[in-house]
């Protein structure tokens, strides 16, 4: 019987746990994101243009396939 309420109570927290690491991991590479863009244009201006073209398709890619999925977002319940 402990088992399966433990089972039961692991099913409802694990995707909690999974959506707060895909917030976490968002934000985190956005911010990075933007760091280093800046860091490179602003204090580091030899950077070649393959880093660039690198920072662009990893940047759109984190847009279009991780910020279009929806479950990311923080959403108030409407009950």
């Amino acid at each position: 019987m402990k088992k399966n309420d433990f089972h039961k109570e692991q099913e409802r927290i694990k995707p909690i746990i999974i959506l707060w690491v895909k917030r976490i991991y968002v934000i985190s590479f956005n911010i990075y994101a933007w760091f280093w863009l800046i860091r490179e244009i602003f204090f580091r201006k030899t950077t070649e243009f393959e880093p660039y073209l690198l920072w662009f398709f990893t940047t759109v890619g984190m847009y279009y396939f991780v910020l279009e999925n929806q479950d990311v977002f923080i959403k108030t319940k409407n009950d």
